[in-house]
């Protein structure tokens, strides 16, 4: 008998969005499936974990090949917490799938977003990550084309080796996409971020609005593609470094900092 794979789910928007429930109903028909999101939405929090606080990992639901959890903690906590208390170093997950999220993570999105950083915790520990998220921010977002789009690619991920390091980010459009792209992360911005506005007692306040934006003309990004229409999958690495520039930095100190 072929052993089933095991799949490790999260999420930002947490344990209760439609988005999560619509990935982990598709993933057990692959493999066996751990869900561990967080009690409340945690958007925007990026790869952001908790030091100076306990965690709370509580179960909410068991049977053959599926367990559900909850965590007080981030998305990054979650998988961090899960590879830790839930698997051991001989037993982890053979995939880390994040989402599906109720919101686009293309362009700069990427650096703020929780859906991404739960996957980055997966690639972290060197374990094929994918993060999902659809460009409709309504708990009635259409998630049937992200579905089909994720099973497809866990099928795939499940047999072709990812390069270490490297996850993948899957972006769909709101309604049906035109088709699937394989695209480069945008370089961009948000513009006009806050909203100011006042609260119950008169005080000023500021509510995080905005649009993101190109700042490089490269053609054919994931902002470029999922703006028309379509499905993207990006490779996002770890590895920050500027490689191109390390030469000229080299050069500039090569006898360290100037008096």
């Amino acid at each position: 008998m072929v052993s089933r794979p095991h799949i490790l789910i999260s999420n930002d928007d947490g344990i209760h969005a439609p988005g999560i429930a619509a990935l982990s109903t598709m993933l057990r028909t692959i493999g066996d499936v751990t869900v561990v999101a967080p009690e409340g939405a945690r958007s925007g929090a990026s790869s952001q974990i908790t030091s100076s606080l306990p965690l709370k990992l509580t179960k909410m639901e068991e049977e053959e090949g599926y367990r559900v959890y909850r965590c007080t903690g981030t998305p990054a906590d979650c998988v961090k917490l899960a590879l830790n208390v839930l698997f051991s170093k001989e037993c982890r997950p053979d995939l880390v799938v994040t989402g599906i999220n109720h919101g686009r993570n293309d362009g700069i999105c990427v650096v703020y977003s929780g859906t991404v950083g739960a996957a980055l915790e997966g690639c972290i520990a060197g374990i094929p990550s994918l993060a999902v998220s659809v460009n409709d921010h309504g708990d009635d977002a259409e998630m049937r084309y992200a579905v089909a789009y994720t099973n497809t690619l866990v099928r795939w991920m499940l047999s072709n080796k990812i390069p270490t390091h490297t996850m993948l980010s899957l972006n769909l459009p709101s309604t049906t996409p035109l088709g699937f792209k394989v695209a480069p992360q945008a370089v961009g911005r948000f513009r006009d971020e806050f909203l100011e506005s006042t609260n119950g007692s008169g005080g000023r306040v500021y509510w995080m609005v905005g649009s993101q934006v190109k700042t490089e003309d490269e053609p054919n990004t994931d902002w470029d593609l999922l703006e028309e229409g379509y499905a993207t999958l990006t490779p996002i690495r770890i590895d920050m470094t500027d490689r191109n520039f390390l030469p000229q930095l080299h050069e500039a100190f090569r006898d360290g900092l100037p008096e």
